[in-house]
């Protein structure tokens, strides 16, 4: 599956081109490495874009949060900006619906209170973001967990995970938020 990336490189007339990077989002300290040097390195990226042209108020929309771990956006200028996607989604093992004792595998039971929902935790270094992801990796565990000995909503869990998430002593105050529908806000 990788660990991709989108790079969203921005054209002279203030749009953007947004490309896959399959191993980006695990190589994210060299991908913005090379990008600072102003690369696009064809060994991380693919060459023919996935959109064009994309107006600067959209990219962050086009982000899939089940699809993507990271966000490199290269300015005009040369400036480098790296975000880590992190989906809030709490995953269960609890079976939901009417007749969940007969039905097949278990299903995200928060999937329907998030689904497009995403932060994007601005990128500082490789160490910092394993503690974000090990935290967040963590964290839904346990929640996940709670969700199905029925100690918290699914909800519950997921606001949860987002006020800790804004507390980690990782994470700045730069977060963008993907609110559920896929409109941004910051």
């Amino acid at each position: 599956m990788g660990a991709r990336a989108m790079v969203a490189v921005a054209r002279p007339d203030g749009r953007y081109d947004c490309y896959h990077s399959q191993w980006g989002g695990k190589h994210l300290d060299r991908l913005v490495a090379r990008a600072r040097n102003g690369e696009v390195p064809p060994d991380f990226v693919d060459s023919e874009p996935v959109r064009t042209a994309v107006p600067v108020d959209r990219v962050f929309a086009r982000i899939d949060s089940r699809g993507y771990e990271a966000l490199v956006a290269v300015a005009v200028d040369g400036a480098v900006e790296a975000y880590l996607v992190c989906r809030p989604g709490i995953e269960t093992g609890r079976r939901t619906g009417p007749d969940a004792a007969t039905a097949g595998p278990p299903t995200d039971a928060a999937a329907s209170f998030v689904r497009g929902a995403a932060v994007l935790v601005p990128w500082t270094d490789a160490a910092t973001a394993a503690r974000i992801r090990r935290f967040s990796r963590t964290a839904k565990e346990v929640l996940g967990d709670a969700v199905d000995a029925g100690l918290l909503s699914p909800q519950l869990a997921t606001a949860y995970l987002l006020v800790r998430l804004t507390r980690h002593p990782d994470v700045r105050d730069e977060l963008v938020w993907f609110p559920p529908g896929g409109e941004t806000a910051a």
